[in-house]
């Protein structure tokens, strides 16, 4: 039996945002054969069931970057934010207007001036630079304020009570010098990784919330070897459990220094490079 971890965004989902049939075949393949495939992302739990429902698919979890891991319909471990640093970095954001994810135990939350605040991005990049396509800028960051499950609130303040658990905190922004001072703010903080998945977000967790745990943790749940552990994805946040992994695939549009860490490369993921990587190096490997 093998754990097949498999990255969200620019990997199983197309460039549609949702999962091609090919690959939701390709997964129910390798677990009739007895293995477990998880979903392993940035994103929140509770949007990712939905993207699977969507497919016809069930699998457990690796949420929030590694904060989350859910299978068996419940959370079977998680490595949260400590709440008075995740509270400085909420009040930094709200004061710079930043839009973010705030994802709890009580759901997906946003502040309320997002859409307002990424159109004075938008329009603002697009007054120093005239080539810049506004309305793709748009449509890149609908995937952050289109999300399932979100909430919209008018501060973290008006939810920060004493049961709420803080799994991750994702800003998104078109200024860089913006993200660039969350980013040193936030590293001020022991016990936090700041990382990215995308050119125009950033990822804060506990330091013990990555990919790679991630992947472990989920393993040893469902009594899989290390060296059994399968991991597919295509951009940094996926370093750490291409590192862990027994076998390592980077998508055919990973960054290179993905590729270069991986055992095999498969398909981009807009030709259904998920289901060509379980087909070709796992399930075809395991015949060998």
């Amino acid at each position: 039996m093998k754990l097949i971890a498999i990255d969200l965004d620019g990997t199983l989902l197309n460039k549609k945002g949702s999962i091609s049939r090919e690959n939701a075949e390709a997964i129910k393949e390798a677990q009739d054969l007895g293995h477990v495939v998880s979903i392993c992302t940035g994103r929140a739990v509770e949007d990712v069931l939905n993207l699977l429902q969507e497919a016809g698919v069930e699998c457990p979890v690796i949420g929030a970057n590694g904060a989350v891991l859910y299978a068996d319909g419940e959370v079977v471990n998680h490595h949260p934010l400590e709440k008075e640093s995740a509270a400085s970095i909420l009040s930094k954001l709200e004061e710079l207007q930043v839009f973010y994810h705030l994802h709890t135990n009580k759901g997906i939350h946003t502040p309320e001036f997002g859409q307002e605040g990424i159109q004075v991005e938008i329009d603002m990049a697009k007054s120093a630079n005239p080539e810049l396509n506004a309305g793709e800028l748009w449509d890149a960051a609908q995937g952050y304020l289109k999300q399932f499950g979100q909430i919209s609130i008018d501060s973290y303040q008006s939810i920060w009570t004493e049961d709420l658990i803080v799994n991750k905190i994702l800003p998104f922004s078109y200024s860089e010098k913006k993200l660039e001072e969350v980013s040193l703010f936030a590293e001020q903080f022991e016990g936090l990784s700041v990382t990215s998945s995308a050119g125009h977000n950033l990822e804060i967790n506990d330091e013990k919330a990555n990919k790679g745990n991630g992947i472990m943790g989920m393993a040893e749940h469902f009594g899989v070897q290390p060296e059994n552990t399968v991991a597919i994805g295509d951009n940094m946040n996926d370093w750490p459990m291409m590192k862990v992994s027994g076998t390592a695939i980077a998508m055919g549009n990973a960054l290179s220094e993905i590729k270069e860490i991986c055992h095999f490369t498969t398909l981009e993921n807009d030709e259904h490079g998920v289901a060509h990587a379980i087909r070709e190096f796992v399930l075809k490997q395991a015949l060998v």
